[in-house]
């Protein structure tokens, strides 16, 4: 029989004997002060099946080579063959270590990868999620740095990632505004002008008597899900043209719904609506200003997103007309709304859905034998009016 001891001092005269040597104390739990003490056959195999237990209790089976019990009681006894040698006996130790170290660092590096892919996937998530909704760009109403400054850099920037409740407690503790700083009630007023918005007429079918006829939200609200007929291939922001969509009417909440037989020029109306938006996103600053330059936007009509959603309000009036006269059969009546838009319409889906409501209704109105009724005449909006109190000052 050997003892620890003996294969220690025996292990040091062989090649890498120092290394050995110490990786056996190590493994062995021997110091050089310790007493020699004989390892009978079973003490020995209790012994390094505890020690291995030990280096792999973190999840892994006793025997870290994966290897069964029986398997390695029987190397063990083996080792005390004729042929055992403490080198054989240190070699095999050297190679379970090895491979215990191999899968260790695997097993880590598997743990790494998913949790890498998982934070990925999250982040992506989120991403997505972000520009899924109306707060896809929020407002900053301080800068990245103050606020990062502020909070020892442990919380991101708008629109970095933070959430709308870090970026509040992140300014509160700056002394700067959240999120909302609008009271309540100035928010439940923003409420109740939008649903004024919900049960207003569009002034051209009221004048027109139509009954039953739409609200200012109904038209909107289907301009925006018109929006949702883009498929990245046009070049176009689709949420970009659902906010246009869903903002470009807001004023009327305040000053309604103005026609060219209002008898308010464009200067006028400009002005009014202009005056209405700011009213109107005062109460839920800083996000009014997100509404507003939304506004502008539209107004201008100058971007690629602004012209198709002109398109778009464009082809639910006259959408909207030939539905009322197929409602109320009175096919061609509404002939006054097709002769403003004519011409007008510039993207080429829109276009093609324009063509085939002139095409069905055509084909209707030849079954039905219908006449178009004369043209109406519509007031020209360029001259100022000088309204006062609601009536033209010049008469």
């Amino acid at each position: 029989m050997f003892s620890l001891q003996q294969l220690l001092r025996a292990t040091a005269t062989s090649n890498g004997g120092n290394d050995l040597s110490r990786l056996l104390r190590h493994m062995g739990g021997v110091t050089s002060g310790t007493t020699t003490t004989q390892c009978t056959t079973p003490a020995t195999k209790h012994s390094s099946q505890a020690k291995f237990g030990d280096n792999s209790s973190h999840g892994s089976p006793s025997h870290t080579d994966g290897r069964s019990h029986g398997e390695s009681e029987s190397d063990l006894e083996s080792a005390h063959g004729p042929n055992f040698t403490a080198h054989h006996f240190a070699r095999r130790i050297l190679q379970q270590r090895s491979q215990d170290i191999q899968r260790y660092i695997h097993t880590q590096s598997t743990k790494g990868q998913t949790r890498a892919k998982s934070s990925q996937q999250q982040q992506q998530t989120a991403t997505k999620f972000a520009m899924s909704s109306l707060a896809a760009e929020p407002l900053q109403s301080q800068k990245p740095d103050e606020i990062t400054a502020s909070t020892g850099g442990d919380v991101e920037a708008p629109g970095l990632g933070a959430s709308c409740h870090e970026v509040a407690s992140a300014s509160a503790s700056a002394g700067k505004k959240p999120c909302f700083s609008s009271g309540l009630g100035e928010i439940l007023q923003f409420m109740e002008l939008i649903g004024n918005l919900k049960h207003t007429k569009r002034t051209g079918w009221v004048l027109r008597d139509v009954n039953d006829c739409e609200s200012i939200s109904g038209h909107m609200y289907r301009m925006s899900m018109l929006t949702f007929l883009l498929d990245g291939s046009e070049g176009l922001n689709q949420i970009r043209c659902m906010e246009l969509a869903l903002v470009h009417d807001l004023a009327e909440s305040l000053v309604g719904d103005i026609t060219p037989f209002c008898g308010i020029s464009k200067d006028d109306k400009r002005a009014m609506e202009f005056k209405a938006m700011e009213d109107i996103c005062k109460l839920i600053e800083p996000r009014g200003k997100r509404i507003m330059e939304l506004f502008e936007e539209y107004e201008h009509g100058q971007t690629a997103e602004s012209k198709f959603v002109k398109d778009l309000d464009r082809l639910d009036m006259v959408m909207q007309a030939f539905e009322y006269e197929k409602r109320d059969n009175c096919l061609l009546k509404h002939q006054e709304f097709f002769d403003s838009t004519e011409g007008k319409f510039n993207h080429p889906f829109v276009k093609k859905l324009v063509n085939e409501i002139y095409e069905q209704r055509d084909v209707l109105a030849k079954e039905k034998g219908a006449t178009p009724p004369p043209a109406i005449e519509v007031p020209s909006m360029e001259r100022s009016s000088k309204l006062v109190n609601g009536h033209d000052g010049s008469s």
